[in-house]
């Protein structure tokens, strides 16, 4: 059975084994599958140097710390100090930060080894990892399929055992649509709970743009979130603390027994969804159940979802790029360009109307969950899609009209600021993993961690690791790692 960070660190901490013995074998398998996912894109060269200084820390007789020993990556959108930073893009393509992230910052504090950079679409802004600098990310599943966006290159390496845990970002979705592709677990955090820095804006305005956790359990969430949340005044919008403890809720011990669950099987007919995705989430809730949560279907009107998103999209497009695409536009990505010209085209009346429109749609989700202490939905409509192949435009008998709306169900609660957890929930016919999305209220992670918590004890059968076969490099039917660590 594969260790989780939490396992890593106790025997980091006890002496076991050493922090340099950990890194190396995590630092094979990137050697080793690597070159078939196309996961990691630039590899940390002083890994090894900060797990040699792991162990000569407890040598001298330090306290260990949460993380220590434990290795994890980065999304390459994130800072990291004297380490190649791209953002996916030919722009920055030699841009090397003089300062981390906070949530970088903070996961080596706490004893985290930094073993290499992940990949990420252009400025992370699609549901396909894949950019001219570094190629396509492929999922651990299925190589012909997409890992997903944009934190992709974290999801696909923790999926297949190049790291344990990976710090990912989210706005409409980037960190719980890979989770839900590469059949690990994702947690988008409530904005101001990880501090964000460095960044153009401060207070990011309208959908926020979040850092958080993505990890191979859902225990690893929870020890991941105790580490990275707290305030820090280089980020006016992070919160204090507010006293959950967040590791004793990832373990997923709390009785479900009671609370009260709206599931939404596709938002009111709105999100067009797979009949596979359907029966599996169908049969999640059903195990909810079994752990004493009353469900009722149902769900509050998100009928003006895409109006909201295209305005508030706009809006972001020109904050973060429109001054980039008249210099650069030839070297960037063509989707992000014309994306980026599309939100210059937008007014500001239609921006204002967006936001207005957002606010009314939080008082009725508001108003919704004060019955509920959870919504539910699938992650995403469909498994992980082809890349060999154009979008899919049937599920069973039943016509898609726009594909990319399977995706969702993540911004229809990105808008509204709530914590949501993606959590495997179960797989295909061809074998590809299905993810369950779990909203929970304003500011309670903790809440959202019990419940994917005790669903995931409830099922480990949804937690199956894939295997390559490196002699013939194709990707085998999934079996259980046992290979250290």
């Amino acid at each position: 059975m594969r260790k989780s960070a939490g396992d890593l660190a106790t025997e980091v901490a006890s002496r076991r084994v050493s922090a340099v013995e950990v890194a190396e074998a995590f630092l094979r398998r990137v050697e080793e599958r690597n070159p078939l996912v196309n996961a990691v894109c630039t590899l940390n060269p002083q890994a090894l140097e900060q797990a040699r200084a792991c162990d000569a820390r407890l040598a001298s007789g330090a306290p260990a710390r949460a993380l220590e020993g434990v290795p994890f990556v980065a999304k390459d959108n994130l800072h990291t100090r004297g380490l190649r930073t791209t953002f996916g893009s030919r722009i920055l393509e030699h841009f090397v930060p003089d300062e981390d992230a906070i949530c970088v910052e903070r996961m080596m504090a706490a004893g985290a080894v930094l073993l290499g950079k992940t990949n990420t679409p252009e400025f992370a802004h699609d549901i396909n990892t894949t950019n001219f600098l570094f190629g396509t990310t492929r999922n651990p599943r299925d190589l012909n399929r997409s890992a997903g966006g944009s934190s992709g290159g974290t999801g696909a390496a923790v999926a297949c055992g190049m790291a344990p845990v990976g710090l990912g970002t989210d706005l409409g979705g980037s960190i719980r649509i890979p989770a839900s592709f590469c059949g690990i677990a994702g947690l988008r955090p409530v904005p101001g709970r990880v501090p964000v820095y460095p960044t153009d804006y401060g207070w990011d305005t309208l959908v926020e743009h979040v850092h958080g956790p993505i990890a191979a359990s859902v225990a690893d969430l929870g020890r991941m979130l105790s580490v990275l949340s707290g305030p820090d005044d280089r980020d006016p919008s992070s919160m204090p603390l507010q006293g959950y403890d967040y590791i004793e809720a990832a373990r997923g011990k709390s009785s479900l027994k009671g609370r009260r669950v709206a599931f939404s099987p596709d938002m009111n007919g709105l999100i067009p969804v797979d009949p596979q995705v359907a029966r599996l989430v169908l049969a999640a809730v059903r195990r909810l159940e079994d752990l004493g949560c009353v469900v009722e279907e149902g769900c509050f009107d998100a009928s003006d979802i895409r109006e909201i998103r295209a305005g508030t999209r706009a809006f972001g497009m020109v904050a973060r790029y429109a001054d980039l695409v008249e210099p650069y536009g030839k070297v960037m990505t063509p989707a992000l360009a014309r994306q980026a010209n599309d939100g210059l085209r937008t007014d500001v009346r239609t921006v204002v109307k967006a936001e207005k429109m957002r606010t009314a749609y939080w008082h009725r989700v508001r108003k919704f969950m004060q019955n509920y202490d959870y919504i539910v939905t699938p992650m995403i409509g469909a498994p992980a899609f082809r890349l060999d192949q154009p979008f899919p435009t049937m599920f069973g008998d039943t016509k898609v009209e726009k594909f990319r709306d399977v995706f969702l169900f993540s911004y229809t609660f990105s808008v509204t600021g709530l914590p949501a957890a993606s959590v495997p929930c179960g797989f295909t016919a061809e074998g590809l993993p299905v993810g369950m999305q779990i909203v929970g209220h304003r500011m309670r992670e903790d809440s959202v961690l019990e419940a994917a918590g005790a669903f995931a004890n409830a099922c480990p059968e949804h937690t199956v690791w894939p295997y390559i076969n490196m002699k013939s490099t194709e990707w085998m039917t999934p079996e259980p790692l046992t290979d250290f660590p």
